[in-house]
């Protein structure tokens, strides 16, 4: 569950729409200049929808597309994010970081738990 409702971030990006200003709209809303950038480009990309990001598990031929599409458009990891509508930029660093140091069979999901007792 996100901190911030899709309503109180389109309320965000209406008024730094209205007026600009990253930093004047994240002190009228206490909140990080960077998560106004984060949710204006998200709207830029897909409209309010864009506000909401996908929750599920991708599979590490998507991870790939994703970095593929970042390196061929020559973007950073935020408006990658944005246009994935993938809630952190960090999770595209992070898979960057994996795929860099093992490929595509370092994005693969690891089980989660401790390891199994024989």
């Amino acid at each position: 569950m996100s901190k911030y409702s899709k309503q109180f971030k389109l309320k965000v990006v209406k008024e730094f729409l209205k007026l600009g200003g990253l930093k004047r709209v994240a002190h009228l809303f206490e909140i990080n200049h960077s998560q106004v950038r984060n949710w204006v480009l998200a709207y830029q990309s897909h409209g309010p929808n864009g506000l909401t990001p996908h929750y599920k598990h991708q599979s590490p031929q998507f991870k790939v597309q994703v970095l593929q599409y970042r390196a061929e458009h020559q973007l950073s990891a935020r408006p990658a994010a944005a246009h994935f509508r993938i809630a952190s930029m960090n999770t595209i660093l992070q898979w960057q970081k994996l795929y860099n140091e093992g490929g595509i069979t370092a994005l693969q999901r690891k089980p989660k738990g401790g390891s199994p007792l024989i």
